[in-house]
């Protein structure tokens, strides 16, 4: 019952456009309305970005089926504090020791119901 007019016009700060047009972001979005038919959001794609940035870790730390719950907790804090990830909320993420993630957002404006980049 949301009124969109409401919001036409408003900037905001935010990790995920859903309308970007980097390839990476439109074969997401592609994808993810073929299978849920809507238009992921930041937390769908933040989930995304959450599976691939494990995956490379896993594998930059050549992590395997066998080894303990213990080993791959360490692997996993040396691997996020030291490496970096592109991904659909960023590029070149990083992590702190605490586990906060480091990346940029992105502004964009409410034009037409749809998010617009802001250069």
């Amino acid at each position: 019952g949301f009124d969109a007019a409401l919001a036409e016009g408003v900037m905001l700060l935010t990790p995920f456009n859903a309308d970007s047009e980097d390839e990476a972001t439109k074969a997401f979005v592609a994808e993810y309305q073929k299978r849920f038919n809507e238009i992921p959001n930041q937390f769908a794609a933040d989930g995304y970005d959450c599976v691939y940035a494990y995956k490379q870790a896993l594998e930059a730390a050549g992590a395997t089926p066998d080894m303990s719950a213990e080993e791959l907790c360490g692997l996993m804090i040396e691997q996020f504090t030291s490496m970096t990830f592109d991904g659909l909320t960023g590029a070149g993420m990083t992590w702190s020791a605490d586990g906060a993630v480091s990346k940029s957002p992105m502004a964009v404006v409410i034009e037409n119901g749809v998010y617009v980049g802001v250069e």
